[in-house]
């Protein structure tokens, strides 16, 4: 079983990924409810807003720019406290970004010819072509 990480690399698992889509965390909770819902995934990334309009985005900015993951489980824990019970429009209103727990760490971009052994220091989840969210 071990052979099958030290043979094959990254891209292996990304065949027919979709590219990684970015959610910002400007967004609303009721954004991020339908965006769960839509998703295969356990969570969506959340993303601050690109500074620039530049097509090509340096590994360390995109490093800066992930936020973290949030899931349906971040939600519903949100939206049961008292003060999201007591006003629900508000609660839905509610940006992402006073949900998420922020950490970028949790993405780890790596070159697709990695091969999944030297990829896999930690837990990760392939999310989006050539991109692994450590877990």
């Amino acid at each position: 079983m071990a052979s099958v990480f030290l043979h094959h690399v990254v891209d292996d698992l990304t065949v027919g990924k979709p590219e990684l889509v970015e959610f910002l965390e400007t967004e609303a909770i009721e954004s991020a409810i339908r965006a769960i819902g839509d998703c295969t995934e356990c969570g969506i990334p959340v993303w601050k807003s690109r500074n620039e309009k530049s097509v090509v985005e340096s590994a360390e900015v995109r490093q800066q720019r992930f936020v973290g993951i949030i899931n349906s489980l971040d939600i519903v824990a949100f939206l049961a406290t008292e003060e999201c019970l007591e006003n629900r429009k508000k609660a839905m209103k509610t940006p992402v970004s006073e949900v998420v727990v922020p950490n970028n760490l949790l993405l780890k971009e790596v070159d697709p010819g990695t091969s999944v052994y030297v990829a896999c220091g930690s837990n990760f989840l392939i999310w989006g072509k050539g991109f692994l969210l450590l877990c």
